[in-house]
């Protein structure tokens, strides 16, 4: 019989709300861990609250070293294998080549490294059997988010920020339980058990516009406009995301409308040999709004796994607007090497040299 868990300190108890122990005490679970403050919280609260409710499962620490700052990334591997040691608790360290996918993706260092972090944790939990994998993403990480993504353009779904959890593949899924929780709070929890960290020299370069964020305009709008900005930012994420999830529910009822098998042989618009890997009817998304339309269309794109990244709201709205009307050109170049055409009452979506 599982023992019962417990009350702990305030940082616990968010990190059980958000992520029940249940649901994870009898499966492998992966911590991605990097050795700076809000990993290494992750890594001791998951343990804790593991020996307290028990369960068949079990934890295995995944770093990732994407070896962009030479020696000092070797180090912070080290350190973090004699951490693990120390805690007896599994790691594995994966090693990633993040330059040329920075140049092959053109959307820069930052997001080039976050894609390729999650494909490797991904591939690791399968190869382990791990069911979640768990990041140390936090209310700080939340506001930056959410600033950053305004200062893009991003849509409502984008400024509904980071989520609690999302699947990473059909047998793993994201979790993310000190969402809820400041890094001064995680901080101080290290400190109380003397848990030493690594400072990522990194997070001090303004080169990168997440620091930026961090370092300069977010103090700035503290002080200068609004000293509960990051509160206000907060409650924007969660609308926005109760809105999105809204939204999806009817999207999903459109999309289960417009959706088709792809048999290329009998679709008389792919005469000229290309692929089609999507293939919506068009009637159902015309008496929609562009927003319902929008977001139908996302659903189907990404169920086709087709690539997202330079798919920004623009293109989401110009694609919409193609669907739906009756006058369209003869086709519409998009991001990824992905050209929509119409074919009678089809929308249809194919590869493109």
């Amino acid at each position: 019989m599982a023992r019962s868990c417990s009350p702990e300190n305030p940082l616990l108890h968010t990190f059980r709300r958000a992520w029940p122990v249940a649901q994870w005490r009898d499966v492998h679970v992966v911590l991605a861990v990097s050795g700076g403050a809000d990993s290494m919280a992750l890594l001791r609260a998951a343990r804790t609250v593991k020996s307290i409710c028990g369960g068949k499962g079990r934890l295995h620490v995944v770093h990732v070293d994407h070896r962009l700052r030479g020696p000092e990334s070797t180090a912070d591997a080290q350190w973090l294998a004699r951490q693990c040691e120390l805690l007896k608790t599994p790691l594995t360290i994966c090693q990633g080549d993040v330059r040329p996918l920075a140049m092959a993706q053109g959307d820069g260092v930052e997001a080039a490294a976050r894609d390729q972090r999650y494909q490797l944790l991904t591939q690791t939990a399968e190869q382990i059997g791990a069911r979640y994998v768990v990041t140390g993403h936090t209310s700080d990480d939340q506001v930056e988010t959410v600033l950053f993504r305004l200062l893009r353009g991003s849509g409502l779904r984008g400024i509904s920020g980071i989520r609690g959890n999302r699947p990473l593949s059909h047998s793993v899924t994201l979790v993310r339980p000190l969402l809820d929780c400041w890094r001064r709070d995680l901080v101080k929890y290290l400190n109380s058990l003397g848990q030493p960290f690594r400072e990522d020299l990194t997070n001090n370069d303004t080169h990168f516009t997440r620091n930026r964020i961090r370092l300069d305009l977010l103090p700035r709008l503290r002080s200068d406009y609004n000293k509960k900005i990051d509160a206000a930012l907060l409650r924007l994420a969660h609308q926005a995301a109760a809105a999105t999830q809204r939204i999806e529910g009817e999207a999903q009822q459109l999309l289960a409308r417009c959706a088709m098998p792809i048999d290329p042989r009998s679709t008389d618009a792919l005469a000229t040999g290309t692929e089609a890997v999507l293939i919506l009817r068009t009637a159902p998304l015309a008496r929609q709004s562009e927003l319902l339309a929008c977001e139908a269309i996302r659903l189907a794109w990404r169920q086709a796994h087709l690539p997202e990244q330079a798919m920004s709201q623009h293109w989401w709205q110009k694609l919409a607007h193609f669907a739906q009307s009756t006058e369209a050109a003869v086709a519409l170049q998009l991001p990824g090497k992905i050209q929509a055409t119409h074919s009678g009452f089809h929308l249809v979506l194919s590869h493109h040299s």
